[in-house]
């Protein structure tokens, strides 16, 4: 009975070593093939300070939008940072900007006052970051915001 126990341990300790080996001859095998392929990246790419030259803004009346940007303002006038920002992850078609999203604005477009704060305060910290001017603000075709002139009171200029 004893003998029965003993061979059976054994047998697990050899399954184990067969496991640390082939995991340890499978990972040289991944780096030595490495050598011959670029590795590409899981994430999209990354922009910042010095392609950064413009801030694009969307405003939709919904609360849950959806789609591609930097920074969310809600209707309350919290700041959220997407993972688009924390990575500086640039938006394929337009590398160039920040996107910046006001979610859950009034129906026609213009941001609530808790939103317009914000936004200021952003646009202006954004502006001496990244020296974009006033000017370069723009609204994102689509968007509720009727025009650019909520932005430009927003962005003081």
């Amino acid at each position: 009975m004893a003998a029965d126990s003993t061979r059976h341990q054994n047998r697990h300790y050899k399954t184990l070593i067969l496991l640390v080996l082939s995991m340890t001859g499978g990972t040289f095998l991944l780096l030595w093939l490495a050598q011959f392929s670029p590795v590409t990246p899981l994430r999209g790419r990354t922009a910042g300070p010095g392609t950064w030259t413009e801030i694009a803004v969307r405003a939709e009346s919904s609360p849950n939008a959806a789609g591609f940007y930097h920074l969310r303002i809600d209707g309350e006038g919290r700041l959220f940072r997407s993972d688009a920002w924390r990575y500086q992850t640039a938006h394929p078609d337009d590398p160039s900007m920040i996107h910046i999203l006001l979610s859950a604005t009034r129906v026609d477009g213009r941001p609530l006052p808790a939103q317009q704060q914000t936004l200021s305060r952003v646009l202006a910290q954004l502006g001496r970051d990244y020296k974009i001017p006033s000017e370069r603000v723009v609204v994102r075709p689509g968007s509720t915001i009727a025009s650019a002139d909520h932005l430009r009171l927003a962005s003081g200029g």
